[in-house]
């Protein structure tokens, strides 16, 4: 009987470690089958971690080529811009030297051996009575008039020269009277005078679009939103500021205008003044005017002329306080 029950004891020992045994090897699985759970998990993860990395790099890539393929454009288009008022604008070296210019009309001397020196840059207002010379000293360089003596600019010599050869020596002029061709609009305008320095073969070669060149003159003339109106209709300001458009994409290094702001209103004389200060910083530019109020708001130098001589040379300062100016024209007397 005892021995009996030692074996069941026995028994049921055994089976109670082998239950104790399996529960600890189902422990075991299950730790191993969590941890593998998690690491497939973690991994699963990190892969879609480095999914999420390498397109974030894609894009990054594709903006940073954008942003290069934009720059690239972006300094073109600021070369261009640069090309127009800087170095097509001249250098330093450009300037208008007159020396012993004389100008005679059947006896009677208009301009009497004159020397005139305007440097690059410089916005020189040329002012006097009428019939002091002014706007024959213009002719005169242009070509327009016959005369004698000396004018260079760019070491070039423009008397004796046929007025088209000397616009192709980089001079241009503007008269009283606007010089456009109403019946074209803005823009035709502007590709007639920017044709002009083109081979005779590529002048009736079809136009496509509008040159960065004449869009960049657009603007800074102010004549953008009048692109296609046709130039018969604009304002008397606006015509004069497309005048000076179209010299300017013809390449003028020298601009001489007369009278450019006659007939304008407060406003438009005002903007005129503002091109023309702009224009000078690159460009050499003379101006006749009688407006004095327009010659003291934007001269950086002025030249006063009386019966054909010069009678003073300065800034504003300096012209407004010479006595011999204010009496011969400031002053109004002869």
């Amino acid at each position: 009987m005892s021995n009996d029950i030692n074996h069941k004891e026995a028994t049921v020992t055994t089976n109670t470690t082998d239950v104790a045994d399996t529960t600890s090897t189902d422990d075991t699985v299950t730790t191993v089958t969590t941890d593998t759970d998690m690491d497939a998990a973690q991994l699963r993860e990190e892969a879609r971690q480095m999914r999420d990395e390498a397109r974030r790099m894609r894009d990054e890539v594709s903006r940073m080529k954008d942003e290069i393929v934009s720059e690239r454009k972006r300094m073109e288009d600021l070369k261009d811009e640069l090309a127009v008022l800087d170095d097509r604008g001249g250098q330093w070296s450009d300037y208008l030297e007159v020396k012993g210019l004389h100008v005679e009309f059947d006896g009677f001397v208009a301009v009497k051996n004159l020397d005139l020196t305007v440097e690059h840059g410089d916005l020189r207002f040329l002012i006097g009575p009428n019939g002091a010379g002014k706007t024959t000293i213009i002719d005169a360089i242009t070509g327009l008039t016959p005369a004698t003596g000396s004018a260079t600019f760019r070491g070039e010599q423009l008397l004796g020269r046929k007025p088209n050869d000397i616009v192709k020596l980089g001079v241009g002029r503007t008269f009283q009277t606007a010089s456009v061709v109403e019946e074209l609009s803005v823009l035709e305008n502007l590709q007639l005078a920017e044709g002009f320095r083109k081979k005779t073969a590529d002048l009736f070669k079809k136009v496509k679009g509008v040159s960065q060149n004449i869009q960049y003159m657009l603007d800074v003339t102010g004549l953008t939103a009048d692109a296609y109106k046709p130039a018969g209709i604009l304002p008397h300001g606006k015509k004069q500021w497309l005048e000076i458009g179209m010299l300017l994409v013809q390449d003028a290094h020298l601009l001489l205008l007369d009278e450019p702001v006659a007939g304008m209103t407060p406003e438009e004389r005002q903007q005129t003044g503002e091109l023309l200060k702009r224009c000078s910083r690159n460009r050499t530019v003379i101006i006749v005017e009688h407006d004095m109020d327009f010659m003291r708001s934007f001269a950086d130098s002025v030249t006063v002329l009386n019966q054909g001589e010069i009678l003073a040379e300065g800034s504003v300062e300096d012209i407004q306080n010479n006595d011999e100016v204010v009496r011969i024209y400031l002053g109004g007397g002869e």
